[in-house]
């Protein structure tokens, strides 16, 4: 049976967690009926052009949830080190965070990548410029912080991909703790 569906934001999670399990290509719109409860008819109210506006809007809740986290890495409250290590810790908590990863990451496997690279570039360069931004506040230029920086979230991608191909989860906990280590006693002193 059909429920209704107040808020259109209430379907982030299901379509989100459909996209990390079946990938981009392997969604149908049943499976989003299934998985919401929702008719078909109220899917294609929500989204009129099916999958691909689907994706749209989890492109876009996956930017806006970036852009509040990393006001965590770049407010004031954390600054330099203690603001790295914080950010770093959250991929051990936040799996919502790592839930955008894993969609973004399937949505680059997919065959609809062209249609969305500027939107996967962003994705990455966000994340990538605002911790090149924390790292150049250690005494770093830019192009160094960048480089560390574009280490440091290849490895949360990568590490996060393979623990997940791996079906072990504590791999990407124990990577991430290494590399926060490795990166903490690396950073010059502030």
């Amino acid at each position: 049976m059909a429920r209704s569906v107040t808020e259109k934001n209430d379907l982030v999670s299901p379509l989100l967690a459909l996209f990390c399990d079946h990938g981009v290509d392997g969604v149908t719109v049943a499976m989003v009926s299934q998985k919401t409860g929702l008719g078909k008819g109220s899917i294609y109210y929500f989204f009129p052009s099916g999958k691909s506006d689907m994706v749209e809007f989890v492109l876009l809740s996956a930017e806006r949830f970036l852009n509040e986290r990393l006001f965590l890495l770049t407010d004031n409250k954390f600054k330099g080190k203690k603001g790295i290590e914080e950010f770093l810790d959250s991929f051990l908590h936040d799996t919502v965070f790592l839930s955008f990863i894993h969609f973004m990451s399937s949505l680059a496997l997919s065959h609809h990548r062209v249609q969305y690279l500027d939107k996967l570039n962003l994705f990455y360069k966000d994340l990538t410029t605002k911790l090149a931004k924390v790292i150049s506040k250690e005494g770093y230029s830019n192009s160094k912080a960048w480089n560390i920086s574009e280490n440091v979230v290849v490895s949360i991608y990568g590490s996060y991909l393979f623990s997940c191909s791996l079906a072990d989860q504590s791999y990407f906990h124990n990577r991430i703790k290494k590399l926060n280590k490795i990166l903490l006693e690396n950073l010059k002193s502030t």
